[in-house]
């Protein structure tokens, strides 16, 4: 499902994993949109990465065999091509490294919802850092959203990484895979992050949930 993430006045980003949306820095007006918001307190196994590629295929199922743990996670470009190529993104697959892998190194991985494989970085931004994650609905664009914030140091993190790599895909991962995957179409300084598009109510605070460890 497709994401998109965009800044404005307050900054903006565009995701991809499953299903159209628009990230954004301004969120709307509680007054103007019924949420369902919840504080992060147990999101020890999610983690942002950039996205270096991806791949959707039909089935989700890869060619070859399918790749060892040490391969998904290793630093020689071959082997990762290799393990994008072969692993195994059939939605609802057990992953045998889910949670258990080295924030430190790359990692070869599904959407958790979709066909898509994908090569990305090591960890830039733990989960800790989100303080807050909401899904409502934006009353002037007509969409259901979901909105993040960050505390003081996931502030500046988020803040260099979006200024440095706009139109790039970020990849937010729980329990080592992708749950959404946007791309950065503006830096976000401020922290305040809106995810929204083709959302319905229930994939928002599906979403929200997830991010919010709930």
């Amino acid at each position: 499902m497709r994401f998109a993430v965009f800044l404005s006045a307050v900054a903006l980003l565009t995701l991809s994993a499953g299903c159209d949306a628009v990230v954004s820095g301004q969120a709307v007006p509680a007054s103007e949109r019924p949420s369902s918001a919840a504080r992060i307190s147990g999101t020890t196994s999610l983690e942002f990465r950039k996205v270096v590629a991806n791949a959707s295929r039909v089935g989700g199922v890869g060619t070859g065999p399918p790749p060892s743990q040490a391969a998904r996670q290793s630093l020689d470009t071959a082997e990762q091509t290799a393990a994008v190529r072969a692993i195994d993104c059939t939605p609802g697959r057990a992953d045998p490294l889910a949670g258990h892998d080295d924030r430190a190194l790359p990692l070869v991985t599904c959407g958790r919802t979709d066909n898509t494989a994908y090569l990305l970085e090591p960890e830039f931004l733990p989960g800790s850092e989100v303080t807050t994650a909401t899904s409502g609905y934006d009353q002037r664009n007509q969409r259901w959203t979901v909105d993040l914030t960050f505390n003081a140091e996931g502030t500046k993190i988020w803040a260099d990484f979006t200024s440095k790599n706009i139109n790039q895909q970020v990849a937010i991962v729980l329990d080592s895979q992708v749950i959404s995957a946007p791309n950065i179409q503006v830096a976000i300084l401020d922290g305040v992050t809106q995810i929204g598009g083709k959302f319905t109510e229930q994939s928002a605070r599906q979403l929200a949930r997830q991010i919010s460890g709930g």
